[in-house]
């Protein structure tokens, strides 16, 4: 049986509460599958039923998902500052006042989340593409 320093051991269980405080300010997190793409959504989210759409042509392949809930525009779009490049998501341009704009990019992938607020619940749109298909 190996023996760890104390040292690491505070490193290693502040860095789970750390980021179990990022997951739990948003809900949690699962994950949704969107044209294909396996996208992370704060827990607090929930999938709009009807709201989607996939395309599927040689050369491109694309989809959308809608999400609605009570977090704020902020705290998403902070969760997928962390979240997407935790996952190897490459960060693209961003456009952030009220909600706003995020793209991330990996393996000929493309993500926009477009994040906005009205009457009191937050929405996400989660765009998709893939050029390799």
């Amino acid at each position: 049986m190996r023996h760890f320093s104390k040292s690491w051991h505070l490193r290693l269980k502040v860095s789970v509460v750390f980021l179990a405080s990022i997951i739990s300010g948003c809900g949690g997190a699962r994950d949704e599958t969107v044209a294909g793409v396996i996208v992370p959504v704060p827990g607090a989210m929930e999938r709009l039923s009807g709201q989607g759409i996939e395309l599927s042509m040689p050369g491109f392949g694309g989809g959308q998902a809608s999400f609605q809930g009570n977090l704020a525009p902020e705290k998403i779009t902070e969760f997928y500052q962390k979240e997407m490049p935790a996952r190897g998501w490459q960060p693209g341009t961003s456009l952030l006042s009220r909600g706003g704009m995020l793209t991330y990019s990996k393996e000929g992938k493309s993500v926009l989340l477009a994040v906005s607020a009205q009457g009191g619940k937050s929405t996400l749109s989660v765009t998709v593409s893939d050029s390799r298909k």
